[in-house]
């Protein structure tokens, strides 16, 4: 049974989150709402959820600090954080407080499935520690990858010089901001050939590409395979 606690203080959007959560895990999920902070900490006592979904902004005690106590009491709970503000304070903010996941609202239904997946479905590969700014910039690309983002305006969102984030992002991950947004892009490429019917300019699209060509182009230069080759070679390795 994997428990899940939802800590929302606008009902709708409360009961909307619990309702796509129930459809999704079905039987294996029992699902528990909190409307505040502070009924977020008693609920977790009480349920000792698996994962904690806690919108940032609430009234009583707002949910960087619920999720401060609750990771205090409980920590290996995995706390995933829901803002309707995309910014980069709020995301350092989540993770400083234990989040491993900081999700925009209206959460995606690829974003939830994903975030579940991650923790509950697969058993994920050993990897080296992240720094809070690999994990922060992890989350922000996952929210734009699919837009035409230059290196100043991805600065700009985080609240840095283009100097200064260059160097971080190099720093963090060995690779300049293009290589890193450019591989994430493919890999979201590849799992759409692998998993769906969509046509190859239409995988193009979803992760960024407006150019059918320029997006065969890249592909082939990350992956050794033009987007076609790759997906006729994915099936016949099933």
């Amino acid at each position: 049974m994997i428990k899940i606690l939802v800590a929302e203080d606008e009902p709708k959007s409360r009961e909307a989150m619990a309702s796509r959560l129930r459809s999704i895990l079905g039987d294996r999920g029992l699902i528990e709402t909190a409307a505040d902070g502070n009924e977020a900490v008693l609920k977790a006592m009480q349920v000792r959820p698996q994962m904690v979904f806690m919108d940032i902004e609430m009234p009583v005690k707002n949910g960087l600090e619920a999720a401060a106590v609750i990771k205090q009491q409980q920590p290996d709970v995995h706390m995933i954080f829901l803002t309707a503000y995309d910014r980069f304070d709020y995301a350092v903010g989540a993770l400083r407080s234990g989040a491993e996941e900081y999700l925009l609202k209206p959460a995606a239904e690829t974003d939830l499935r994903e975030t579940l997946q991650r923790f509950f479905d697969v058993v994920p590969q050993a990897a080296a520690e992240e720094s809070p700014f690999q994990t922060a910039l992890n989350v922000w690309i996952r929210r734009h990858y699919t837009e035409d983002v230059s290196l100043e305006a991805a600065a700009e969102s985080m609240g840095m010089s283009p100097f200064y984030f260059s160097r971080q992002v190099k720093t963090a991950t060995g690779k300049t901001f293009l290589e890193y947004f450019t591989a994430y892009r493919i890999e979201q490429a590849k799992k759409r050939l692998r998993s769906t019917e969509m046509t190859v300019s239409e995988v193009g699209r979803a992760v960024g590409y407006l150019d059918s060509n320029y997006f065969a182009k890249v592909f082939k230069r990350a992956t050794g395979y033009t987007p076609s080759v790759y997906r006729s070679t994915a099936k016949q390795e099933k």
